[in-house]
């Protein structure tokens, strides 16, 4: 009597299951040295997927967050706890790789608290580049002049100033240091008109 198609699928998925419990060990070893033979390769192909599937993969995350939100925090702070020494090494390692990112991702969640980034531009990608990108020319000036630069507010956090691109400027530390931190009328004006006529979908 012939099979029926549902009969053989499930035959040949028994049959599937069966072979790789016999030979579980051998095939880790197989992947294992497989991996580690071709890391280069591995590593493209999957960096590759990211990008090609990005918005898609943003999507499954955030969902598979919010279905397991209390296990992964739980997961996470046993791990934290069981590796302190190592979680501190590698958060000073990333410091140090990412100085730039680090001061811009700070100075934002300070203004954040203080309701100085304008509502338009907060998820903004664009707007979040080009303060990663100001803050990085910022270390290479100082680099190239041998004169340590500071990433200002030409209207400063402290007298209302927004945390936008567009109210930054590099300028050396020295003349950072000596400034107040108030600015004249007319160029919180021009400022604000800036602001709202800028265009947030402009890449840099």
């Amino acid at each position: 009597m012939a099979q029926t198609k549902e009969e053989e699928a499930a035959k040949k998925k028994a049959y599937n299951e069966a072979w790789y419990e016999a030979n579980k060990e051998e095939r880790k070893s197989y992947n294992k040295a497989y991996r580690e033979a071709n890391k280069e390769e591995i590593a493209a192909q999957r960096k590759s997927h990211r990008e090609a599937n990005k918005e898609a993969l943003s999507v499954r995350s955030k969902a598979y967050y919010e279905a397991n939100k209390e296990a992964l925090s739980v997961r996470s702070k046993a791990y934290r706890e069981a590796n302190k020494e190592k979680v501190l090494a590698g958060k000073k390692v990333y410091r140090e790789a990412n100085r730039e990112k680090v001061v811009a991702d700070a100075t934002r969640r300070k203004a954040l608290k203080r309701k100085l980034v304008p509502i338009h531009l907060r998820d903004c990608p664009h707007e979040k580049q080009r303060l990663l990108q100001t803050y990085k020319l910022r270390k290479i000036l100082s680099e190239a002049t041998g004169v340590q630069h500071h990433v200002d507010h030409m209207w400063p956090l402290a007298d209302g100033g927004p945390h936008w691109s567009g109210n930054l400027q590099i300028i050396p530390a020295e003349e950072n240091m000596s400034k107040h931190a108030s600015v004249c009328e007319e160029t919180k004006a021009t400022i604000i008109k800036s602001l709202y006529t800028f265009d947030t979908s402009r890449p840099i």
